[in-house]
């Protein structure tokens, strides 16, 4: 998905129908600060109001995913392509939650390591990969719920 694409096509629509961001936001329950960042592609609308923004607008949640009218002879195709790129991005973001649980579960292995050994100098360097283990995590699943948050918004 192509939050921009989307985004300019919301815009489009929004205009094609005369209504202000203020009048569409009052009919979806959200500001019009919102439906601005929708129509610049800084957010995504939540996945429970697509389908009333959908039907606001006359169009197919399809077409809302692709950014644009889809032709009927093409519709099937883009609908199939739209879920193959919606299950990869799940995929990715998946696997990078499995390597930011990863790196956590470790560090903190490390750390408790330590615990164990205080007065070793070596204990001092494993403590500070451990913690650079976790930070790097948060890091990763800091990233992770951004990107989700978009995703959803």
């Amino acid at each position: 998905m192509n939050q921009k694409r989307i985004g300019d096509f919301i815009a489009a629509l929004r205009k094609d129908k005369g209504v202000t961001q203020q009048e569409l936001g009052n009919s979806l329950g959200v500001t019009n600060k919102t439906v601005s960042r929708w129509e610049t592609g800084k957010y995504m609308p939540d996945i429970a109001i697509i389908p009333d923004l959908c039907n606001f607008f006359g169009i197919s949640i399809n077409e809302f995913i692709c950014g644009g009218r889809v032709e009927e002879d093409v519709f099937r195709k883009q609908a199939d392509m739209n879920i193959l790129d919606i299950l990869t991005q799940d995929k990715k973001l998946r696997r990078q939650k499995q390597y930011s649980e990863m790196l956590g579960g470790a560090g903190t292995g490390l750390i408790l390591s330590v615990l164990y050994n205080p007065d070793r100098v070596e204990t001092t360097v494993v403590a500070g990969i451990g913690l650079l283990m976790i930070v790097i995590g948060w890091y990763l699943r800091a990233k992770i719920d951004k990107s989700t948050v978009q995703l959803k918004r």
